[in-house]
């Protein structure tokens, strides 16, 4: 999961800076055309109405001077059907003089710096705030100092409903966007590679039959067939996975053949050694057959436990699963171990839980047989099975207190006739299959196999398989 948590970090991150570099592509023109720019969002018939009424008041504060209330009562003798009302400001922005009172929320916003460009500037243009349409300013030649704007209540265009928004919610309203658009972006391309993953980690675990289906006429799989690269890969993962289990299946009857045919000569070969036992006559040859038979008896147990490695899939495919409890399946071994650790003079304990699997019955055995017969084999004074329920999963503990394993040879023990060194070899007469049928065993049961060393110092092997599903 970490590799796809950083790729989504990094589509997110490109994501996001595209999308800065574009606005600030984009805005900071603007802001600097909308500063420098002299158009005006008057039409001519407003434009006109300014210069005349502005004419007319004018005049009248020529007339009048400093008396607003004069100014005021001069302004129905002006123009009755006036569309708009009107309200002189001064250089301070504030209102000398007004057709009618203007909104406290409307005052406020004069404090603004956006009324303040607006009230600045040289051209007559427009401006809504407050639901208010403003045009303007024009200057009164009678009093430099003054300017007059026009204006009416009015619904403002989505300019000027974005130019009045708060930064602040500006802001949220673009993090919640982008990351919405980031989200289903890399949902879009995370989708496909999280299957890929999953299907590579079935593999790992031995899945060779795991295949990824994708049909590009079904609805489900459109997004797929829709990107080639995605539909490709999926193919080449599909045909990669299936060399690699027509090759390991190719391996595994070639050594189920080998091991069939060096069985006849092998048979021949002991049927000899018996024949010359019983004629020779020379004792000093007693030793020598002795050493070959052992050695003929060696090789005939290489045989059957490579043939056991090769055939036992097949076997238990054939057998088909069983769904049995944990005490059920291992009574019977852990009996047996009982009674050859009494043999040997060693301790043993096991403890089973109450749990229920569905496995291959032989082949699960044989996994666990496996590793109590190695343990007893590297044993100092004890071995002890230990069995436990922890979320859905069975798991199973095998300790001895033997001299261990080291840690660089822990991750090679499950390969075919692999030993960690001869003198322990040599001295246990080990064939270095045990482990490997082991590992083949669990895989079939779809479970886990981990070694580690154990806290009396020797080998710990722990299997984990799945509970079964009710």
């Amino acid at each position: 999961m970490r590799s796809i948590r950083n790729f989504n970090l990094k589509v997110l991150s490109w994501f996001w800076l595209t999308i800065l570099v574009c606005l600030l592509s984009i805005a900071i023109p603007a802001y600097i055309m909308q500063e420098l720019s002299d158009n005006s969002h008057l039409t001519s018939r407003e434009n006109h109405l300014l210069e005349n009424f502005a004419k007319k008041m004018n005049a009248v504060v020529a007339e009048t001077g400093d008396n607003r209330r004069a100014i005021r009562s001069r302004y129905r003798d002006l123009d009755e059907r006036m569309p708009f009302q009107w309200f002189i400001i001064n250089e301070e922005l504030e209102i000398v003089a007004s057709s009618a009172p203007v909104r406290d929320s409307l005052k406020s916003r004069f404090d603004s710096r956006r009324f303040w460009l607006f009230a600045r500037g040289e051209h007559p243009r427009d401006i809504n705030m407050e639901w208010t349409r403003m045009i303007g300013p024009a200057t009164l030649s009678s009093r430099p100092d003054w300017k007059l704007i026009l204006w009416r209540p009015e619904r403002p265009r989505p300019e000027d409903i974005f130019q009045a928004m708060p930064w602040w919610l500006m802001a949220s309203i673009f993090v919640l966007v982008t990351s919405v658009m980031s989200w289903l972006l890399v949902r879009s391309i995370a989708r496909p590679l999280n299957r890929l993953g999953t299907a590579f980690s079935t593999v790992g675990n031995g899945g060779l039959s795991h295949r990824i289906e994708f049909d590009i006429a079904s609805s489900k799989d459109s997004e797929y067939a829709s990107s080639a690269p995605f539909t490709r890969l999926f193919a080449q993962f599909n045909e990669m996975t299936a060399k690699i289990a027509a090759l390991i299946q190719n391996q595994k009857r070639q050594s189920a053949d080998i091991s069939h045919e060096l069985r006849t000569p092998l048979t021949r070969l002991q049927m000899t050694l018996a024949l010359v036992r019983r004629k020779c006559e020379d004792p000093a040859l007693f030793s020598l057959l002795e050493r070959a038979e052992r050695e003929n008896e060696l090789l005939n147990l290489h045989i059957q436990r490579l043939s056991d490695l090769t055939t036992m899939e097949a076997r238990a495919i054939q057998q088909g699963m069983v769904t049995l409890s944990v005490s059920s399946l291992l009574d019977a071994l852990c009996e047996d171990a009982a009674f050859e650790a009494e043999g040997l003079d060693m301790q043993w304990q096991h403890t089973l839980c109450d749990a229920t699997l569905t496995v291959y019955e032989e082949p699960f055995i044989t996994a666990i047989e496996n590793v109590v017969r190695n343990a007893f084999k590297y044993a100092a004074s004890s071995v002890s099975l230990r069995c436990a329920l922890e979320n859905n999963e069975v798991i199973i503990v095998i300790d001895d207190d033997g001299p261990g394993v080291e840690e660089s040879d822990l991750a090679r023990l499950t390969d075919a006739f692999y030993r960690t060194d001869s003198a322990r070899s040599s001295e246990t007469g080990g064939l270095g299959l045990g482990l490997a049928i082991t590992a083949e065993a669990v895989r079939l049961n779809s479970g886990k196999l981990l070694f580690r060393r154990a806290d009396k110092g020797g080998l710990r092997v722990e299997m984990r398989f799945q509970t079964a599903v009710n």
